[in-house]
């Protein structure tokens, strides 16, 4: 006797092949899909993983500009006046006091530097809650890139304490502080990468998961990761360049090196939209449900909990 499947209701294996796990719905509402996308090879596509990176990237870009609204254009104004504000600033162009630092220099600031100062502070924080409002499951993601971002920044303040022409005839010696410091931003760096690599691999074999093995590996390439990377390292790149040049600005007080500072906003402005589109395109391909997490993390959590089932269910019967 056969039976009418209900809507919505997971596909079972069948004789021929058929499917044989859950379907995700949340992928049909995708305008596209990445094989849909079709890329005229160039000269410069000399190995076939340069055509599939364009794929991915103009994929992506189709993508983001559906979904781009009135919410993403606010986050990106505020993070640009941050931006402009803490960057364009009579102190900095005049060199400031190098006699006093820290919150005696905060308050021999002038009144319209401290107030730039503030509304900067108060731009990134709507920047920040905007994005996690936008990118719930990235919210702690989102704060760890801001915190890359401000850890490549003093870094290259430690660079160019010692050394105000660095990376010229730089010395080990004082190169300590800052290499400590980009190093921890690049291992968070490479984590957070590594968490949506592991959830998207959790999330193909979860709901795409199939008998046939080239099905499943049709699902993982729709799925690619390859151009998002791409644009993880561009926004590593924006946000180090910037880092630099701000800091080379500065290091410089008599406020000459203008080119310096022009390449600080220039590489900051960039940054802004390719940090939306790092944090954005996980979100839109896991879906608001997700958790984005390492394996690492999910098996400790998995312990955790093995662990706790297993004391409510044996408690020790001599513990007081």
């Amino acid at each position: 006797m056969q039976h009418n499947k209900l809507k919505g209701e997971p596909s079972r294996a069948n004789m021929d092949g058929g499917e044989s796990a859950t379907h995700d719905a949340s992928h049909d509402g995708l305008p596209l899909r990445l094989s849909d996308v079709k890329i005229e090879p160039k000269f410069f596509d000399f190995h076939p993983l340069i055509l599939n990176i364009r794929q991915e990237l103009l994929f992506q870009w189709k993508l983001i500009r559906t979904d781009w609204n009135p919410q993403f254009t606010l986050a990106a104004i505020s993070a640009l006046i941050a931006v402009i504000l803490g960057s364009l600033n009579v102190d900095i162009f005049d060199g400031g006091n190098a006699k006093i630092a820290g919150l005696e220099g905060l308050q021999d600031a002038g009144s319209t530097a401290y107030f730039q100062m503030v509304i900067s502070v108060l731009c990134w924080g709507w920047f920040l809650f905007s994005l996690i409002q936008l990118f719930p499951i990235m919210k702690t993601h989102t704060i760890t890139l801001l915190l890359i971002w401000g850890g490549f920044g003093v870094s290259q303040i430690y660079f160019h304490s010692e050394n105000k022409d660095f990376p010229l005839a730089f010395s080990l010696s004082d190169m300590m502080g800052g290499f400590l410091i980009s190093l921890v931003c690049v291992f968070f760096l490479y984590f957070f990468i590594k968490a949506v690599r592991e959830t998207r691999d959790l999330h193909v074999e979860t709901h795409h998961l199939h008998e046939d093995v080239r099905i499943m590996e049709t699902a993982m390439s729709e799925h690619s990761l390859r151009g998002w990377v791409v644009i993880s390292a561009s926004w590593t790149v924006s946000v180090m360049v910037s880092a630099w040049s701000g800091a080379h600005y500065v290091a410089e007080r008599t406020g000459s090196r203008t080119w310096a500072l022009v390449l600080h906003l220039l590489f900051a402005i960039v940054a802004i939209p390719l940090m939306l589109w790092v944090i954005w395109f996980p979100q839109k391909m896991l879906g608001s449900e997700a958790k984005v997490r390492t394996k690492a993390a999910v098996v400790a959590e998995e312990d955790l909990l093995s662990k706790a089932a297993l004391l409510d269910v044996s408690p020790d019967e001599e513990a007081w």
